[in-house]
């Protein structure tokens, strides 16, 4: 129980602090680790997943992911906040006929200039 409610605590605290800007990508992305959809929180101003990898995996705030499920993307995401090893995102985009679940897989979206 006191795990569900820190995810929504620090949900609702990047909901707060985190949605209001994005920055341009890092270039401290090495997200070679697995990372995974850990929770997800409906809003009533946006939803809102938390990530099983954050700062330790490359990923900081105003990043972009992609979430794949069996090799198929499915949706995309913006970081609003990270921390050492757990980030927020928003759900920005998800297929048509499609709902993001725990374990679904989150990667960083290719940087083109």
């Amino acid at each position: 129980m006191k795990l569900i409610l820190w995810i929504r605590s620090l949900l609702v605290a990047a909901l707060i602090f985190g949605a209001g800007s994005t920055m341009l990508y890092s270039n401290t992305q090495n997200a070679s680790e697995q990372m995974l959809i850990s929770a997800i929180e409906a809003g009533d101003l946006a939803d809102l997943v938390a990530i099983s990898g954050g700062l330790q995996q490359g990923i900081e705030r105003g990043m972009g992911l992609s979430v794949f499920r069996n090799e198929q993307k499915i949706g995309e995401l913006l970081v609003t906040r990270s921390e050492s090893d757990c980030s927020v995102a928003l759900i920005t985009s998800i297929s048509p006929n499609e709902a993001l679940a725990l374990g679904d897989r989150a990667t960083p979206k290719l940087r083109t200039f």
